[in-house]
């Protein structure tokens, strides 16, 4: 928490950046070196494909074989209940993938299109997918926070971290650090979130993490990796 601990000025100069933001050319080299700030999507998949791995699992390819003997055994009805049981089985995973990329989408849309910062030591609208750590931003009611940064100045600042935290309560957030020590990341009074929101008041901000970097980055990351639990039919095939 090295952000919320060191001094606003300190921390710019760590950053390589200024009070009145960057320069565009410092902008577009940190930008190259640091990537677009978007949460990480892996590339889209067929459907054939998804469907696939829930077919050819190791499970599914002894169900497979346990229904082909059944058939080749004079079982036919034995044979097409293990068939039923592997494509339930497969449709379940799918289901299970599709919902976790549903979630996903669903916290991107929690995202800003377009954000203000200080470039050139102007105010500017820019995609909020060019900003970079070091980045001066601008915040009012009823803006999204595009990135983690840590609060230089603030007048009545009020937050929403539903998003992050399930509290629909807002919070207060201005320039000054938490009092007490061991204050945890989410409760410290001078960071703000990307995917948050700003309920009322207003504030300037210098961005320190972006994209798969920021706390939401994190919890996005966490509902794209769909972890299959075992089926008790699987669990006992397994102990066999």
């Amino acid at each position: 928490m090295l952000e919320a601990a060191i001094g606003s000025r300190d921390l710019i100069r760590e950053l390589g950046s200024t009070p009145s933001g960057l320069t565009s050319e410092q902008a577009a080299k940190l930008l190259r070196q640091a990537g677009p700030n978007k949460i990480p999507e892996g590339r889209p998949k067929p459907l054939y494909l998804r469907l696939l791995p829930h077919l050819t699992n190791l499970f599914a390819i002894l169900l497979w074989v346990a229904g082909g003997l059944s058939l080749v055994g004079g079982m036919p009805q034995l044979a097409y209940a293990v068939f039923a049981v592997i494509l339930i089985n497969a449709s379940f995973s799918f289901v299970q993938e599709y919902k976790a990329e549903r979630a996903s989408q669903a916290l991107k849309d929690l995202l800003p299109k377009m954000t203000t910062v200080l470039r050139d030591g102007q105010s500017v609208r820019v995609n909020a997918e060019e900003l970079v750590p070091g980045d001066v931003i601008l915040l009012e009611s009823g803006d999204a926070v595009p990135a983690d940064a840590r609060i230089l100045e603030s007048a009545n600042l009020m937050v929403n971290n539903s998003s992050l935290t399930g509290e629909s309560e807002s919070v207060s957030r201005s320039a000054e650090a938490s009092d007490a020590e061991d204050v945890p990341l989410m409760d410290q009074r001078n960071l703000i979130f990307m995917g948050t929101s700003v309920v009322s008041g207003t504030c300037r901000a210098v961005v320190t993490h972006t994209g798969g970097d920021t706390q939401f980055g994190k919890v996005a990351r966490l509902t794209q990796e769909v972890r299959e639990d075992l089926s008790p039919l699987q669990k006992q095939i397994a102990g066999v």
